[in-house]
């Protein structure tokens, strides 16, 4: 089977396994909805609309960094896309890097500055997601939240990632020193193919890899040298880190509720957290579980907490799945 068809493959699968798993109770999803008010939709909609635009604006530059000229309405749906393919393929991201390469491959751009732009995104957004931390942990500090055991928490690992940000970042900002960070995990897979799978070439090819670093670490390099550049690439990073959280905050006005900001930063937070312990399973369940678990600690009646983010996970993929999924389908049929 080609790569592209099992990708479509998994994608359908993967978008079966996500509903399944959301829609849990139906009794407590009917119930839940019946309490929120109509116009929490379109906000919802609305406010997506603009994450996804966000989310286009910073492929667009970044690419524009290294002279590659991708036309906004393909990145566009690229970002619905990369959304389907990150949420119903668990990969801790790799599903959704893979079929941006494909996605804008007719644009000339090679797989290595694909691969590129998802990593800064990871990063850009992580940084600029400090900034939204800082206002939440503001608004917390003068209702009196911060001594709360779950901000606590959301301090501690958060320090916790920074620290191994940076030590990744470390090992990642010379070729030669990931190549022998890598090294290692190569043989392995060579062996295991050679072994274990009887197969005469290797499953990782040496030659191929080198040029894709090579290409990856170029690309690097361009970005070190546009520093002029990186105030727009957090910017649109930004954005959409407060759109994500605005659309929690939607559905809590839908509810009638008006919480603390913070309340909602903190749980979005500790939910990310969350399913990063959890990628094996893509967050699933665990993403909700520490959301539910921290806006209830941050004072939420629990059943309003459980019908916000029921509701707002399952507007979310109903609205946003199946549009990335038609997307993440035709772009990878047009590139076979």
């Amino acid at each position: 089977m080609k790569m592209r068809r099992l990708l479509i493959l998994l994608g359908l699968v993967g978008i079966v396994a996500v509903v399944l798993s959301q829609l849990g109770d139906s009794h407590k999803l009917i119930e839940a909805f019946t309490k929120v008010r109509w116009y929490v939709v379109p906000l919802v909609i609305v406010v997506q609309l603009v994450s996804y635009y966000t989310n286009a604006k910073y492929y667009e530059l970044f690419f524009a960094i290294s002279n590659h000229k991708v036309r906004f309405s393909r990145l566009y749906q690229a970002a619905l896309g990369i959304n389907f393919a990150n949420m119903a393929i668990p990969s801790g991201g790799v599903a959704g890097t893979t079929y941006l390469a494909e996605a804008i491959k007719p644009f000339g751009v090679p797989a290595a500055k694909s691969a590129l732009a998802q990593v800064g995104n990871y990063i850009f957004s992580f940084v600029s997601y400090f900034i939204v931390l800082a206002f939440g942990f503001m608004t917390l500090f003068f209702a009196g939240n911060l001594n709360k055991v779950s901000v606590r928490f959301v301090i501690f690992f958060m320090v916790i990632i920074l620290i191994a940000g940076l030590v990744l970042l470390a090992i990642f900002s010379e070729q030669s020193r990931f190549q022998l960070f890598i090294n290692p995990a190569v043989r392995f897979a060579n062996r295991f193919g050679r072994v274990i799978l009887r197969r005469k070439k290797p499953l990782v090819d040496r030659v191929r890899l080198n040029d894709f670093l090579g290409e990856f670490y170029h690309g690097y390099r361009e970005i070190l040298s546009h520093k002029g550049r990186w105030p727009g690439l957090l910017w649109w990073s930004l954005g959409g880190n407060i759109a994500e959280v605005l659309t929690i905050y939607m559905v809590f006005i839908g509810f009638g509720h008006w919480v603390n900001p913070g309340v909602v930063i903190t749980g979005y937070t500790f939910a990310i957290i969350a399913s990063v312990g959890g990628i094996i399973v893509n967050g699933l369940g665990v993403y909700e579980a520490g959301m539910i678990g921290t806006f209830t600690a941050l004072g939420q009646p629990f059943a309003l907490s459980f019908a916000v983010v029921l509701v707002y996970r399952i507007l979310n993929m109903a609205i946003f799945l199946p549009v990335g999924l038609y997307f993440y389908r035709k772009h990878l049929e047009e590139a076979s």
